[in-house]
């Protein structure tokens, strides 16, 4: 039971790690707490949802979703993110905008899709499974952790061997400085954003198939908390960081509903969390920032 559980685990720990990388792009480069960043996939899972229903095709239902988080992710941060910034606001007003956006976004799920809950399944294979010894691996299982993978790496490429990623890493550590080196700070902090979009909605795609269902409030509760805790627990700012923390998270809430008590699953993890940021603030990989004397 022991290993049946693991293997459970390390599903909802990559579907985690999925969501904590996109969160962890913007604080990464702006320092900046996006509590809207759920809500956004929340979106790109009913988009996606509404095409599969329409389509009846997978692929370009996941797509329609995914493109429809980027879209937003970049209205959002023209509009609402960017004027802040230009203006040099202090580091609250863009955290407020963006809980205000969040709320909008979820008034606006309930406005087209209404309150309830929806069966959310994209026939990936979530009721077939096969045996290895005493072990059943279900397929959609097999997909996540095979999608999970390939986007962690093809993101950690595109970071460290791509010239948009060393001038996102210029953007990080100053933007006056990365101006007046002709690096384009807006645009880069745009696709910034775009690539949060797009990988946090892959994550919340396979959060809804791998647990079946989807609700308005589904963004905010297994999206910006979770992904919040993940980064927190990996250390904010560190791409490492936010990977490790979102296994550690969802190996954590497997074991605790599979040995302890699943009704109490939330109260204890977050006793867990509460306890690990008192003794280790600053998570597991902290981010090294360098600072004038």
């Amino acid at each position: 039971m022991f290993f049946q559980v693991l293997i459970n685990a390390i599903s909802v720990g990559s579907v985690y790690a999925l969501i904590a990388l996109g969160y962890n792009f913007v604080y990464g480069i702006l320092e900046q707490l996006n509590f809207a960043h759920g809500d956004v996939y929340a979106v790109g899972c009913f988009v996606t949802y509404t095409v599969y229903l329409a389509a009846g095709n997978v692929f370009v239902a996941m797509i329609a979703g995914i493109a429809s988080a980027v879209l937003i992710n970049l209205i959002v941060e023209r509009f609402a993110y960017r004027p802040l910034r230009i203006k040099g606001a202090n580091r609250i007003a863009p955290t407020i905008s963006a809980v205000g956006i969040a709320y909008i976004m979820r008034n606006g799920i309930q406005l087209i899709w209404g309150p309830q809950t929806y069966r959310f399944d994209l026939n990936m294979g979530g009721d077939r499974s096969f045996q290895v010894g005493g072990l059943y691996i279900g397929i959609l299982q097999i997909w996540i952790l095979a999608i999970a993978i390939a986007v962690m790496v093809c993101v950690s490429i595109l970071l460290k061997k791509t010239k948009w990623g060393q001038a996102i890493i210029g953007v990080s550590q100053s933007l006056p400085t990365s101006e007046l080196m002709g690096i384009d700070v807006n645009r880069n902090i745009a696709l910034v954003y775009a690539l949060g979009g797009a990988v946090g909605a892959i994550g919340g795609i396979l959060f809804c198939s791998y647990y079946g269902f989807i609700y308005m409030g589904i963004g905010f509760a297994y999206g910006t908390m979770k992904a919040w805790m993940a980064t927190v627990l990996g250390g904010i700012g560190s791409t490492k960081g936010a990977i490790i923390g979102a296994m550690s998270l969802g190996i954590l809430e497997t074991f605790v509903s599979a040995f302890i008590s699943t009704a109490n699953k939330d109260i204890i993890v977050w006793g867990v969390f509460i306890l690990f940021i008192l003794v280790r603030p600053k998570g597991l990989f902290p981010a090294e920032i360098a600072e004038k004397v």
